[in-house]
């Protein structure tokens, strides 16, 4: 029982004893009060009487007349004359109906009224002695009648003070359900603060939850910041704060396996030419100063590129860009866009040679070796020294022919009309090996019966505004292999589809007529989509959903904006898929353990499981085992697990 119920109650119960106590009084009072009027009326009929009959001396006829004139007013019970021997000379008794009350009533509460008595004389000497005994009947009537009326009116204030009460509980309810509320709203990882109270007595305890909140908002933000720190000394080139060799290689493995990104894409590599030199004769602060131009300038002519393009400091004089997705052309025409960016920073007086940097470049595709294409790049590079310009690169060999998008409009919306769509699953295991549950990728035949993944027709549908539409079509799919089998399955959807006026609303439906199914359903969307999305902020609606139905929700690719990680667990975000760039080569790469060991520590107190991803090696497995992660997937799992 509530501590408000208990406050209910215990305010009724005193109130219904003290208005029943009230009502047995009153009742009380009527009666003796009644009790003393019958005794008034039958002594001052007697008194009255004897006198009467005093004055007729021995007149036994005279005697009987006046009490019977006495009696016939009809409001005595009896009226008895005895003689000095106590015998009765006259007797009077009503024969009238019983009283107009219940006889429970009359029971309860009986007017024992004691007669009145009269002595009748004759000059000094006593006749006899006269007994009246006033009428009850009446009495009991006004009595019953009045009692009826108190209790009407008892009642009726009974209620009256119980509609009180009871706005006066809601009224004081209000700060009451609003402290609880907050402490179910931290119980579920939401950190909020109240107004300030107006009730005193609850002012204090509100100040203090608002103090724990605001203590325990500023814990997670210096952690995020820490961990932030630590992300950006273990990833990040010190002097440029471009990413470091170990994140950008990474980058290049998940770009190389990762079936949701482009199929194929081009690797830039600037090599500056003999920094050496430059910083023997400009000095230090003039080639740091040289380096960061060049950083900025490269930054820059990367801002219209896809938000996918990754650009790093590989060592002391070169730098990588990664553009998934970029053909031949355009990264030619890149790559002599840079070529008169740096001959700029030498006219700016920058650097005191010309030309300033060599460019290699390569094209790519899904499922080569990263060092094969880092050998095939650096043989570029070295062509690009000795060209003029200094340019040189591979063209490669692309899987899948660009089209125009009147094409993919026609590919996906006959694949959509024929629902020429698939799932194809991949293991995601816990640390000892059992399977948490199973990555769905989509997959789709065209109509030339070509199987695509993701990544080569997701972009094309994104530029059309098809993504809502391809989601809910997962979302679909997934719901079927639910009921066909058993465990959980994870589908990965696009941040863009939440824009869709209709999206959040159908899946919404979906889920919750897929019943306890919906609780086996794993969703994520992707740290770099959600940025591209416009952030944490549209993600409430579809959080809320989810958790409607008791399907978890993730993020996948997480780990560049770890400062959004307060925001993320205010969404009731049960777990994060660890972008593959901070596994790669993890075993080796003491920085990033640390840094993974902080988002798993700091993901635990969250209550928010840590899953890495594009894990290739046992050694991989086992380090990230003993940092705590809660599973992991990647192709060391798909060779050891089978679904």
């Amino acid at each position: 029982m509530s501590l408000l119920t208990r406050l209910w109650l215990s305010v009724v119960v005193a109130m219904v004893l003290a208005l029943c106590g009230n009502f047995a009084i009153s009742v009380y009072t009527a009666r003796s009060y009644l009790v003393q009027q019958l005794y008034a009326q039958a002594s001052d009929g007697a008194t009255s009487l004897a006198l009467s009959m005093s004055q007729q001396r021995r007149d036994t006829a005279m005697r009987e007349t006046l009490v019977s004139a006495l009696f016939d007013s009809g409001y005595f019970e009896s009226i008895i004359f005895r003689d000095v021997q106590g015998k009765i000379q006259v007797e009077r008794h009503t024969q009238a109906p019983p009283p107009d009350a219940p006889a429970w009533f009359v029971g309860v509460l009986p007017l024992d009224v004691a007669p009145g008595e009269a002595n009748v004389t004759d000059g000094w000497s006593q006749l006899g002695k006269v007994e009246v005994r006033a009428s009850a009947r009446f009495a009991y009537a006004e009595l019953w009648h009045g009692t009826l009326k108190l209790a009407g009116t008892q009642g009726i204030i009974g209620l009256l003070l119980c509609l009180a009460v009871g706005l006066a509980l809601r009224w004081a309810q209000q700060p009451l359900q609003a402290i609880v509320g907050q402490a179910v709203a931290i119980g579920h990882r939401r950190f909020i603060t109240l107004p300030e109270l107006r009730v005193p007595e609850l002012r204090i305890v509100g100040r203090a939850m608002n103090t724990m909140v605001a203590r325990v908002q500023a814990m997670f933000a210096e952690q995020a910041a820490r961990i932030e720190q630590l992300r950006r000394d273990a990833n990040h080139d010190e002097l440029t704060g471009l990413a470091n060799r170990s994140l950008f290689v990474g980058g290049l493995r998940d770009a190389l396996n990762d079936e949701q990104a482009a199929p194929s894409g081009a690797l830039i590599i600037a090599r500056l030419f003999d920094l050496a030199g430059v910083n023997r004769r400009l000095g230090r602060e003039r080639t740091d100063a040289f380096v960061k131009a060049s950083a900025a300038m490269l930054r820059e002519a990367l801002r219209q590129q896809d938000e996918a393009a990754t650009l790093g400091r590989l060592n002391g004089a070169e730098f990588g860009i990664l553009l998934p997705g970029c053909d031949a052309n355009a990264t030619e025409t890149l790559c002599r866009h840079l070529l008169g960016e740096f001959n700029r920073l030498y006219r700016q007086e920058y650097v005191d040679h010309d030309p300033v940097a060599a460019l290699g470049w390569t094209l790519y595709q899904r499922g080569e070796d990263p060092a094969g294409v880092l050998l095939r790049m650096d043989a570029c590079l070295m062509l690009a020294e000795t060209a003029e310009p200094p340019l040189a690169g591979n063209s490669g060999h692309t899987p899948y022919a660009a089209a125009r998008n009147d094409t993919w409009l026609e590919r996906i919306e006959t694949a959509l009309n024929q629902r020429d769509f698939y799932l194809d699953y991949f293991p995601v295991v816990r640390a000892d090996g059992s399977v948490l549950h199973r990555e769905a990728m989509l997959r789709m035949r065209d109509a030339a019966g070509q199987l695509l993944t993701a990544g080569q027709f997701m972009p094309a549908a994104s530029r059309l505004g098809l993504t809502a539409r391809m989601d809910l079509l997962t979302l679909e799919l997934a719901m079927l292999e639910l009921e066909r089998g058993q465990g959980d399955i994870a589908v990965n959807l696009s941040a863009l589809s939440l824009a869709d006026p209709g999206f959040v609303s159908s899946a919404r439906s979906m889920l919750r007529s897929a019943g306890e199914r919906a609780r086996r359903l794993w969703v994520e969307l992707s740290e770099r989509g959600i940025g591209a999305a416009g952030g944490v902020e549209g993600l409430a609606d579809f959080a809320t959903a989810l958790a409607e139905v008791g399907s978890k929700f993730g993020i996948e690719h997480f780990g560049r904006h770890f400062s959004a990680m307060p925001r993320l667990h205010a969404l009731s975000v049960d777990y994060l898929k660890l972008d593959g760039a901070f596994v790669a080569d993890i075993d080796q790469n003491e920085g990033n353990q640390r840094f993974v060991k902080a988002v798993v520590d700091v993901a635990r107190s969250l209550d928010i499981q840590v899953i890495a991803e594009r894990v290739v090696s046992e050694a991989e497995w086992q380090t990230l085992s003993g940092l705590g992660v809660a599973g992991v997937t990647g192709p060391a799992v798909t060779a050891r697990v089978s679904l």
